[in-house]
């Protein structure tokens, strides 16, 4: 043996031990990935012998590589609505002070502006918020995402639809002896509220009455009328709504009104209120609301945040309003094994990794979110202390072996 050969194997120990321990030390760290030290043979061509087999031993072993192992860590539950941990494939992409780089670690949390970041600091990138009235994500480059929490202003009721099933049993009314009266339950069959809400966001009770006429037709047409009151049961206005017409299988065949209120209290805005019945009948079952639907809704103040599964960023609000405000992007690579790992739990692009390919969670070959989890690291710690122990083994040979060449060395020096 020479020097140089148990040199090298000493050498390639210490990598592994150093694999190991890096490993061993990051058993903890959300999202990191584990390394196993390669290693190849040396062997000097010109020492072939000349009929082309090996005329000589090797001279020793060289680290060729440190491979990345990307199977998933273990997803554990934290309840931090903030944390996120990626099921599948694909990493998050943040900007650091750097510049651009990507991780597997989902602990992130909001800065003083409101913006998405993670434990180091970076910012988490994403697709901006859907265009108003739609719910596809805005195209185009990744951006900050920047959560507003400021409260959300009040939204007057303008549509109420009621699905209600009317008695065919009920006994129709003779509206021209006794008219509809709101204080004269003789004046109408049935009734059933609603709450809306004004333009400053104060909520009401509307009360909508229902009449089956007499002498209106078989079936019996059905007047509705309503009636809005504050919150104490005094009156702010009620009127006549929609006529109701039934086919001979109780069918509703027309059914729509509008609820006008010119003067609302406190200075609010004039009501306008679209009423539907889509959906009512009329049966020999008893009274009876299926569904109540409306548009309106009190001020809101901002109460939380929510991450889907699909990387929408949603802000809750006190009212049940929500309001999306982002998706994160996921980004994956044609060869992750190519990524160069840096400090902070990130990993930077290199030309065997590929270009970064962005998508939506749960698209194009990456996974889908889990909120209020993150990803643990894959490191087997019982694996890790076994191989330990290898390399250990191998570090102590090879220190062994190099005691032996310089005990020859010394011998052949004291040869007179």
């Amino acid at each position: 043996m020479t020097l140089s050969v148990e040199l090298s194997g000493l050498q390639a120990a210490q990598a592994d031990l150093d694999t190991i321990g890096n490993n061993i030390a990051n058993v903890g760290t959300d999202g990191f990935k584990s390394s196993t030290a390669n290693f190849a043979d040396l062997y000097g061509n010109s020492l072939l012998g000349s009929a082309g087999t090996a005329g000589t031993p090797g001279q020793g072993v060289t680290t060729s590589s440190i491979s990345q192992l990307f199977t998933e860590g273990t997803i554990n539950t934290t309840g931090d609505p903030l944390n996120v941990a990626i099921n599948g494939n694909g990493f998050f992409q943040v900007l650091t002070p750097s510049g651009t780089a990507y991780t597997r670690d989902g602990s992130f949390q909001l800065d003083a502006n409101g913006n998405l970041i993670n434990s180091s600091g970076a910012f988490v990138m994403g697709f901006s918020a859907p265009v108003s009235g739609t719910t596809s994500v805005a195209a185009g480059a990744l951006t900050k995402i920047q959560i507003s929490e400021a409260s959300i202003p009040p939204v007057a009721t303008s549509s109420l639809a009621l699905d209600v099933n009317l008695p065919s049993t009920d006994t129709a009314i003779n509206t021209t002896v006794n008219p509809f009266n709101v204080n004269q339950p003789s004046s109408y069959n049935e009734s059933t509220t609603s709450t809306i809400y004004d333009s400053l966001g104060v909520p009401r009770t509307l009360t909508t009455y229902f009449t089956e006429v007499s002498g209106s037709g078989s079936p019996a047409h059905w007047q509705t009328h309503w009636a809005l009151s504050n919150s104490d049961g005094s009156m702010v206005a009620s009127g006549s709504g929609a006529t109701l017409s039934f086919n001979s299988s109780g069918v509703l065949a027309a059914g729509t009104g509008t609820i006008n209120v010119a003067n609302m209290p406190n200075g609010a805005a004039p009501l306008s209120i679209a009423q539907s019945f889509s959906g009512t009948v009329l049966s020999d079952l008893t009274f009876g609301v299926n569904s109540v639907q409306s548009n309106g809704s009190a001020a809101g103040q901002f109460a939380g945040v929510d991450i889907g599964s699909n990387g929408n960023v949603v802000a809750q609000y006190s009212n049940g309003a929500t309001q999306t405000m982002g998706t994160i992007a996921l980004v994956n690579f044609t060869d992750p094994q190519g990524l160069v790992p840096v400090s902070g739990n990130n990993w930077l692009p290199s030309p065997t990794s590929g270009q970064a390919q962005t998508n939506t969670p749960g698209s194009a070959g990456v996974g889908v979110l889990e909120s209020g989890a993150l990803e643990g690291s894959n490191v087997d710690l019982s694996t890790q202390l076994v191989n330990l122990i290898v390399a250990q083994q191998a570090y102590q040979a090879n220190v062994q072996s190099i005691n032996v060449d310089q005990q020859d060395v010394q011998k052949l020096m004291t040869i007179q």
